[in-house]
């Protein structure tokens, strides 16, 4: 059993990455099928991994990967020669930029 869990972590954490893809590159058949390949390079790249401690890095650094497409990428859309619609979940995390410094603060 004590293989199991993190056979199990890997699956589940590569399901992950591929649903993501899937939500955030909807439509775009080149990107969808580069990061399908990505993903799949990169897990077959380190199949044969069995130190648990290298393992678990493996799949932390997957989840953020999952975060990092889930929450910081958007997909633009061209509608016309100078305007693009953005494709925004309700993952997509929104920031406001820091105020510029005005004359008189300096």
């Amino acid at each position: 059993m004590f293989f199991l869990a993190p056979l199990h972590q890997v699956l589940s954490c590569y399901r992950s990455l591929h649903r993501t893809r899937l939500k955030v590159f909807r439509d775009d058949s080149f990107a969808l099928e580069a990061g399908k390949q990505r993903i799949r390079t990169e897990f077959l790249k380190h199949k044969n991994e069995t130190d648990p401690a290298k393992i678990a890095e493996l799949i932390q650094m997957a989840e953020g990967a999952e975060k990092v497409l889930r929450c910081n990428i958007v997909q633009g859309i061209q509608t016309d020669n100078r305007t693009f619609r953005l494709r925004i979940t309700e993952d997509t995390e929104l920031q406001n930029n820091a105020p510029r410094p005005s004359k008189k603060d300096k």
